[in-house]
């Protein structure tokens, strides 16, 4: 934990600007407000069927969030040169361009596993759509980091060397009081575990197995986050405007959280600062990863064992 304190006393005392604090939480707040008040955000978006219309919302979406707060941040550090850079701008478009489409509800599973029907349109949808951030945004990140970053950096965040792995596994011990809480409150267990909204029956063949997969699966999406949010959005920007994309990302992470529980949307933006002057610090995700993928892994299971009623407060 000591490692994981000093990086985040390094950043205060260099980068922490009170003001810019205070003008991303207030924005991320109003992003929150409205997107939970009368289910805004699952009409605005969600409910959207035309894909063209429901790109288009996500990209409004993430960029008032992303962009938004880098110009708040701007005013406050007295600081817009940013402003007049096209890469800023290029980054800025594949940074909400990406995710959007990711986030849009493309049907992977018919490109990736083929068409199918019935009992298990959900395992294959859901399981595709996770699988589907390899091709969304681990393969486009991979092209621009080769044609312009690949001689200042890793590929985002995938450095091993130097880092140890220990307070991350610490962190996520700390998590599990809080994740046994979680599993208690109705609202969380209407959403987790995920394998629920499978709409598989019990009763399947191959429950079990497909449950199984499923899990793995869903593991998957974490990396892909992880690597995005701490990798591509935090050291490709650092290579040129430095630490200033931390908290933009911050107030980004927010939105990708919209229609989970009001809590585990309020508690990703600090989750993602965190993470990501990690990140920033380090260099390197596999702290983050460690700590992403462990915590989802942990609310299935108290999701679960809520659920089945072995939690009781």
């Amino acid at each position: 934990m000591k490692k994981i304190l000093s990086l985040l006393g390094d950043y205060y005392k260099q980068h922490f600007n009170w003001l810019a604090f205070f003008l991303s939480v207030a924005l991320g707040a109003v992003l929150i407000q409205i997107a939970y008040h009368d289910s805004f955000y699952e009409r605005y978006i969600e409910s959207q069927h035309n894909l063209t219309i429901q790109v288009f919302r996500y990209c409004q979406m993430y960029a008032i969030a992303f962009i938004g707060t880098f110009i708040l941040q701007g005013i406050a550090e007295r600081d817009l040169h940013f402003l007049k850079s096209f890469n800023w701008w290029l980054l800025n478009f594949l940074v909400i361009f990406l995710f959007a489409v990711r986030g849009a509800d493309i049907e992977y599973g018919k490109y990736i596993f083929g068409q199918t029907s019935g009992e298990l349109y959900n395992f294959y949808h859901k399981a595709g759509y996770n699988l589907g951030g390899f091709f969304m945004l681990m393969i486009p990140c991979f092209v621009y980091w080769y044609i312009v970053d690949r001689r200042n950096q890793n590929y985002y965040g995938f450095k091993m060397k130097g880092v140890d792995l220990k307070p991350y596994f610490i962190l996520l011990t700390m998590m599990i009081p809080l994740l046994f809480w979680a599993g208690t409150q109705p609202d969380f267990l209407e959403t987790y575990p995920r394998y629920t909204k499978l709409y598989i029956s019990e009763s399947h063949g191959q429950y079990t197995f497909l449950v199984a997969i499923y899990e793995l699966i869903y593991g998957s999406d974490f990396l892909f986050t992880e690597f995005f949010f701490r990798g591509f959005v935090i050291l490709a920007f650092a290579t040129k405007f430095g630490h200033r994309a931390i908290l933009p990302m911050c107030v980004y992470y927010i939105t990708i959280h919209f229609g989970k529980p009001l809590g585990e949307t309020i508690s990703s933006f600090f989750g993602g600062l965190l993470l990501g002057v990690i990140a920033y610090r380090t260099k390197s995700i596999y702290g983050g990863i460690i700590v992403h993928l462990g915590i989802a892994y942990l609310m299935e299971l108290f999701a679960f064992l809520g659920r089945s009623g072995y939690l009781h407060l």
